[in-house]
């Protein structure tokens, strides 16, 4: 009887085991809810490694050719991509000159584009009407001077805050 007790608590012991150790190994295997199996691979035909530097780990010295082979998920590459694709955008000040309806707010678009000769004018859509907008200016000081010129022409000008393309540093 106790010979049995022990035999049956092995066997119970050891398929547990068996069972366990398959289950680790089919975990590693699976694929994750934002992983793809689709695999990019980038293949670069020179390496130059510089082995004379006095750098903390000693790098082998390169003799000829040699492939490198970088494999990665595909959504990291989509992700570059989708990040190269769009223009960078700050939060900024625009100064708006005119709000209301589609036709005129094309006309005043026009006008300033002949008058002014700014390159930085924009026609919003604020349903149901339409924004005319000048500049892209990084702070309210520097929309504020500028302001105080539009006013001249546009006495319902106004600062309004906006994402604004990456200016040109000078």
């Amino acid at each position: 009887m106790k010979n049995e007790l022990i035999t049956s608590c092995v066997r119970v012991g050891l398929v547990s085991l068996c069972l366990l150790y398959s289950i680790q190994s089919l975990a590693q295997k699976t694929l994750g809810k934002w992983r793809s199996n689709k695999v990019d691979t980038v293949l670069v035909d020179t390496l130059d490694v510089d082995s004379t530097s006095n750098s903390l780990i000693p790098l082998p010295e390169k003799n000829g050719g040699g492939i490198l082979m970088i494999h990665m998920d595909s959504a990291i590459t989509s992700l570059y991509n989708e990040s190269a694709e769009k223009e960078p955008v700050i939060n900024g000040f625009r100064i708006q000159i005119y709000f209301g309806d589609l036709e005129s707010a094309r006309a005043v678009r026009a006008k300033c584009r002949k008058s002014m000769d700014h390159s930085r004018i924009y026609l919003e859509s604020i349903t149901p009407n339409y924004s005319v907008a000048i500049g892209d200016y990084r702070d309210r000081w520097e929309a504020e001077l500028a302001l105080a010129k539009y006013k001249k022409s546009y006495r319902d000008a106004l600062i309004v805050p906006a994402e604004i393309a990456l200016p040109d540093l000078d």
